[in-house]
């Protein structure tokens, strides 16, 4: 005799079947389009076309772009993520980006504006709400960080050896300035040392180390001064505080190679040694030093307090300014300090939400290195408090508001929040409620905010 089917015993079966099924290919999703999300984030930040030139003609960034936003829709049933409203950073970001949009009307050059923030911008933008919702685990996040870290250094590497020293100051391609070099050096500087140490994969070891030096003796041989000042700054905050990240002997490491690299490379000390007689420098006494742009920026910015002069357009308030002042020098110039570009292409509120999200990340960071249970997680809030102290000392000489690498660090906030939320924590805050998450008091309760 035949034994009944059980009708229910195979229905659980094939359910459970299924599920199994549909958890595979949501994994094989979830990985395949990680991979491609790496190789666009090698792009945006690495720059490999300004190595190999011959990959303008693809557009890399756009490509690679278009391929990732395709996989996602491609796969959007298999995978899950955050919610965007769920994240006080992300919510600013996005009223940042509404009020940019919003000044296109008002601007001294709405096409302009226009082109900037739907063209140019618009890389950074949906890179950031992609990285959000990507970056769900530390694994992947530390992925990304060593992405990063490896290719600023071969970018550095290269530029080191194929640059020219003309006046003393290494120049590289024609997408960064002197200047803008130490600030691209030092966005991943710090960072490397999150995979020097002997729990990480040899090669990555080897890998971080080189780019750790290529990356230090590239803001040296910059010659500027800016970078010379954001380098110093984060070295001694990396040096004059305790952190799990960084032992004695590290340090001791770091202050020998960089002894070494003064030693042994053409660093043009001179222009380092201006900043102890800056009175006399150019940027004070001069209508085309800082000073004079910073007070126009300021003159402008109170003329137009509600909409400012509009995206990318504080060169063209600098050509008014000058020519309302009868000047016979009437060029135009950029900003030279992203507080007072931001503050001056979009107002009073795009100054404020700037300002805020540049706290919120130091804030975020400070409150990982303190609290978070997970070790790497706290390593993570160590190296990138002392990387975007650099950053953003480097960025009040430069005009790098609208920088890919501001945001990366918005966004690497925001997903260092809802990882911390992940763990069994209390923190007396509704931002890093994630749903479905049971969290236990903690030993040490947090009582500051995000």
């Amino acid at each position: 005799m035949h034994n009944p089917v059980n009708l229910k015993e195979t229905g659980e079966l094939m359910v459970e079947a299924g599920v199994v099924l549909g958890t595979e290919r949501a994994e094989r999703a979830g990985r395949s389009l990680f991979k491609v999300f790496c190789l666009w984030t090698f792009v945006l930040l690495c720059r490999p076309q300004d190595i190999v030139p011959v990959l303008n003609a693809i557009r890399p960034a756009l490509s690679i772009g278009l391929l990732t936003i395709f996989m996602i829709f491609l796969h959007k049933n298999y995978i899950a993520g955050p919610k965007f409203k769920d994240n006080k950073q992300v919510r600013l970001f996005s009223w940042l980006i509404l009020i940019m949009i919003l000044g296109i009307p008002f601007s001294f050059y709405p096409r302009y504006s226009f082109v900037t923030i739907f063209t140019d911008y618009m890389n950074v933008i949906v890179f950031f709400f992609i990285f959000y919702k990507m970056i769900n685990s530390v694994a992947r996040l530390k992925t990304i960080l060593l992405v990063g870290c490896i290719g600023t250094g071969l970018y550095s590497a290269f530029a080191i050896v194929t640059g020219s020293l003309g006046s003393g100051r290494l120049v590289f391609g024609g997408m960064f300035d002197p200047n803008d070099l130490a600030f691209f050096a030092l966005a991943f500087l710090p960072l490397n040392l999150l995979f020097i140490s002997r729990g990480n994969p040899l090669m990555a070891r080897l890998a971080c180390i080189f780019s750790f030096g290529s990356g230090t003796l590239l803001i040296l041989l910059t010659g500027s001064r800016a970078g010379f000042l954001a380098f110093a700054s984060a070295a001694a905050l990396l040096l004059l505080t305790k952190t799990r990240t960084v032992g004695m002997s590290q340090k001791l490491l770091f202050v020998s190679m960089c002894i070494v690299f003064v030693a042994i490379s053409q660093v043009n000390f001179d222009r380092y040694k201006t900043l102890l007689t800056v009175e006399n420098d150019y940027n004070v006494v001069s209508e085309t030093g800082r000073l004079a742009l910073w007070d126009i920026g300021m003159r402008a910015f109170l003329t137009h307090p509600l909409t400012g002069v509009g995206v990318n357009c504080f060169n063209e308030a600098v050509g008014r300014d000058r020519q309302t002042r009868g000047l016979q020098m009437q060029s135009w110039q950029t900003a030279h300090n992203s507080i007072i570009q931001i503050g001056t292409e979009t107002g009073f509120l795009g100054l404020f939400l700037f300002l805020l999200m540049t706290l919120n990340v130091f804030r975020i960071f400070g409150l990982i290195k303190r609290f978070a249970g997970d070790r790497d997680l706290v390593k993570v809030g160590e190296m990138a408090m002392v990387a975007f102290t650099g950053l953003f000392i480097s960025g009040m000489f430069l005009s790098q508001a609208y920088s890919i690498y501001w945001a990366f660090y918005v966004v690497l906030s925001a997903v260092l929040q809802r990882l911390f939320a992940v763990e069994e924590v209390t923190v007396e805050d509704p931002d890093l409620k994630v749903p479905g998450v049971q969290r236990k008091e903690a030993p040490c309760p947090v009582n500051s905010k995000f």
